[in-house]
């Protein structure tokens, strides 16, 4: 697995591809000044769509290769944070949060909502395509995704793939979900 790994940062490299995005990098909460190490993601190169839960900030990662995608309402905005007509057919976080479409990325000291233009200083010094007049986005919507290492296990990141609910599966009880998802007091 690892060699695999290896021999596709290898290809990507030599194709002028920024190699350093798929390393962990050093960011600080603007709250409590914490240091965090995180990734960043391209969703168009990487063919997905995302979300974050509302409540840790865990990343959710939809690829389109999923057979499953097809059962949910289209996308109008492919590659990018996913529309919130998808968030009735997704299961909860781990932490019992939702992932949700404005959601944001959260320290994991504090648990503090990361500002999108404080965090794009150190995205920016990071990544060596700034010097070439790449500019960070400036939000949690766009291309680019922001996925944290998980505090407790160093090396992995908070993201989880794909956690849609099977529209096939009577164990999952979408409608009600759906229902809850409409009459939720924080919509």
């Amino acid at each position: 697995m690892h060699r695999e790994i290896n021999l596709i940062l290898a290809l990507l490299s030599k194709s002028g591809y920024d190699s350093r995005m798929f390393t962990l990098h050093k960011g600080e909460c603007e709250h409590c000044s914490r240091a965090y190490r995180y990734m960043l993601l391209h969703a168009g190169f990487g063919d997905f769509s995302y979300a974050y839960c509302d409540c840790c900030g865990t990343a959710a990662v939809f690829s389109f290769t999923n057979k499953d995608l097809a059962n949910l309402p289209p996308n109008t905005s492919p590659n990018q944070v996913i529309t919130s007509d998808w968030e009735p057919f997704l299961r909860p976080c781990s932490c019992s949060g939702h992932f949700r479409r404005g959601a944001s990325p959260r320290c994991v000291a504090c648990n503090s909502v990361l500002s999108a233009e404080y965090a794009g200083n150190h995205i920016e010094q990071n990544f060596r395509g700034a010097a070439r007049g790449w500019h960070w986005q400036q939000d949690w919507t766009g291309t680019y995704c922001l996925v944290i290492e998980d505090p407790t296990s160093p090396g992995t990141l908070r993201q989880i793939p794909d956690p849609i609910i099977k529209l096939n599966n009577p164990n999952e009880k979408t409608f009600k979900r759906f229902l809850t998802h409409i009459f939720s007091p924080s919509r």
